[in-house]
């Protein structure tokens, strides 16, 4: 077969790969941003800033009883479900 062509697939190059993530409790994004500016660790490389959310900040995507389930624990607290 002749002119065949390779490529890595579905899979992240090596420069993309996610080598870590930091979780902060910030006032806004304004203040993450600050934080970020700050971190010894970035070096060249990017970094990119995401929300959490509690599930009061999608009370209007919820019902109410799973807006009234106890959240405790770690999970609770980052406000992951």
């Amino acid at each position: 077969m002749t002119g065949a062509v390779t490529d890595n697939g579905p899979f992240a190059e090596t420069s993309e790969l996610v080598a870590g993530f930091m979780i902060w409790q910030v006032r806004d994004m304004d203040e993450a941003v600050a934080w970020a500016k700050r971190n010894p660790m970035l070096g060249p490389s990017g970094v990119e800033i995401r929300p959490f959310y509690e599930a009061a900040d999608l009370a209007e995507f919820l019902t109410s009883e799973e807006l009234s389930t106890p959240r405790d624990g770690a999970r609770g607290k980052l406000g992951v479900a």
